[in-house]
């Protein structure tokens, strides 16, 4: 029971040091998302700490990504009328997009010769990383590489977001929300909501319905990436 009180302390600690850090060191590089699991992967691989022993003592914290799934719901009733009146807009930009998304990253390990284990499991990497898993599992992928690939996405659509919105002088709510939700996911509505509430719910609803949409297209796509001698 110590035991796992301190892993949940430390983690908590790294989590705000790494906050402080950022404060001085704005970016990504020394971003809490960034600074926190490379403290935490340091401290047990000099303590000799089993991973599946220090998830079991953070059992508590994962729990807790329940209740903050459920508080997205208060923005979500806040700006319902919002959403509602951009439905089209959202719901064809999204469907664009993720097709897009799914299609490049099939052509580009083509081209790659990369194999088709890569094909499919690159596919779910614009998916919130528990469904990209089960996805990438269900269509024959590589989880761990799916895994990869997601991240690589959320920190580089996190990187990438603000550059583009000035560049293109993105100043819409809606076009902010979704470009975070779909190109981010998680990390990106994260990233949302510290511009505004509009932003972050509008982002929050489009890495959910991205996700969907990409199921779609990943059932039409995977049977003929199946017959291609790759």
């Amino acid at each position: 029971m110590v035991t796992k009180i301190f892993y949940v302390i430390i983690t908590v600690l790294f989590y705000f040091f790494a906050k402080k850090v950022n404060r001085k060191k704005p970016g990504l590089l020394f971003s809490p998302i960034i600074l926190t699991p490379v403290m935490l992967i340091v401290l047990l691989l000099i303590m000799d700490i089993p991973y599946k022993e220090y998830a079991n003592g953070t059992f508590p914290l994962n729990e807790l990504l329940d209740v903050v799934t459920v508080a997205l719901a208060i923005p979500l009733y806040r700006n319902w009328s919002f959403l509602v009146k951009n439905w089209r807009v959202i719901v064809c930009s999204l469907a664009a997009g993720s097709l897009i998304a799914v299609v490049s990253g099939i052509l580009c390990t083509y081209l790659l010769a990369m194999g088709k284990d890569y094909m499919l499991s690159i596919i779910p990497r614009i998916v919130t990383i528990p469904i990209a898993v089960s996805l990438s599992e269900s269509i024959g992928g590589t989880p761990a590489i799916t895994v990869l690939f997601s991240m690589l996405t959320c920190f580089v659509g996190v990187f990438i977001g603000p550059a583009i919105m000035k560049h293109f002088s993105i100043k819409h709510p809606l076009s902010i929300g979704m470009m975070y939700g779909l190109g981010a996911q998680a990390l990106g509505t994260a990233k949302a909501f510290q511009i505004g509430e509009k932003e972050g719910t509008t982002s929050s609803v489009s890495y959910i319905l991205t996700a969907i949409l990409t199921v779609i297209w990943a059932l039409i796509l995977t049977p003929f990436i199946h017959t291609l001698n790759v």
